[in-house]
């Protein structure tokens, strides 16, 4: 009976691994196409908002660039130096 059961476990021990893989290795892509769905909808947040914040800067510097060429900041400098 012992051999009997060594036989079956010899046997079908090949088509077990067999199945033990090809569910892993479809496990494993299905969790990669996943992370890749994720990753990219992350990109695109970081995109957005990397957009948004250059928009920003680059109102922050025109209204600097509006100051420094105003007659009244050369006027403060000019009494500042006196």
């Amino acid at each position: 009976m012992l051999e009997l059961f060594i036989v079956i476990i010899i046997f079908s021990s090949p088509f077990l691994i067999l199945i033990i893989t090809k569910r892993y290795f479809s496990y494993k892509t299905t969790i990669m196409a996943a992370y890749a769905k994720f990753k990219g909808l992350n990109n695109n947040n970081k995109i957005t908002k990397l957009e948004e914040q250059t928009a920003m800067l680059s109102k922050r510097v025109a209204v600097l660039e509006e100051i420094v060429t105003s007659s009244h900041f050369e006027l403060s400098n000019k009494i500042a130096k006196l």
